[in-house]
């Protein structure tokens, strides 16, 4: 998992959240964006610490396709403040066994590729909407998310903040397989566990700001409640997730 995260971290860089704000078209953004980000997060996992990670980051907003965050996808219809698309999503749950002591004997728990459908919906001063659905293609949980989410805009001198709301639905495949223990991985102090259907609520805010025509210094913050079907899992040590990124990016000249 390991060898792997710093090229799911590059994708988890914030301004690049999967929704504009409401005030932003395509033509209003830089196609490409090219910088550094540093990531720190909290992993739920009993004895798991998770280190610091700076990483590249890369984003692109072209006519059609898109590079937001986790996202990768393609405009398929948009219609005045209405944008349906399909996209493919990088999941980075997961763990290494052999990173926490407690999770010794456990097979590894890897991330994954989902793709699915967005329907967003754009409200001039109020914000973006946006229902979303995915599964997992790779089948390695076999699982599928639903996402409801609102991103707004708040603009105080030179800096952005876009303070944003989710809701998750997770399905059972999908949570057993991150938060379950098998009957064959269980031991004294790990009982077997089959995770259920759980929701889960995020809270964040991204804060950007220009430095010059070109730079760009942004920073954000998120934090996810986890449900007592996560949370009974012998596996977690906590009912909560926060993540802090921050980084600077440097927009390309068309």
């Amino acid at each position: 998992m390991r060898t792997a995260l710093p090229l799911l971290a590059a994708l988890l860089a914030a301004p690049l959240a999967h929704a504009r704000p409401a005030d932003a078209a395509p033509a209003d953004e830089p196609r490409w964006t090219l910088g550094l980000i540093a990531i720190e997060r909290d992993a739920p996992y009993r004895q798991l610490d998770e280190d610091l990670l700076v990483v590249p980051l890369v984003r692109f907003e072209g006519e059609r396709a898109y590079l937001r965050g986790l996202r990768g996808g393609f405009r398929l219809v948009e219609r005045g403040p209405l944008e349906l698309s399909a996209f493919v999503q990088a999941r980075g749950d997961g763990y290494e066994a052999a990173d926490s002591p407690y999770l010794a004997g456990m097979d590894d728990r890897r991330f994954s590729l989902d793709a699915g459908m967005a329907l967003g919906w754009r409200v001039p001063r109020v914000g973006q909407f946006e229902v979303s659905v995915a599964t997992d293609v790779l089948d390695r949980s076999g699982g599928q998310e639903l996402e409801a989410s609102w991103t707004g805009l708040v603009r105080a001198g030179q800096w952005r903040f876009l303070p944003s709301v989710a809701l998750r639905w997770q399905s059972s495949d999908l949570v057993d397989y991150y938060y379950g223990v098998r009957p064959g991985e269980a031991l004294p102090g790990r009982p077997a566990y089959e995770g259920d259907a759980a929701l889960l609520p995020e809270l964040s805010v991204l804060a950007t700001r220009r430095l010059g025509e070109r730079w760009q210094l942004f920073a954000r913050i998120g934090h996810t409640w986890l449900p007592g079907e996560i949370t009974d899992s012998p596996l977690v040590d906590d009912d909560r997730r926060t993540s802090v990124i921050v980084g600077l990016g440097y927009a390309l000249g068309d």
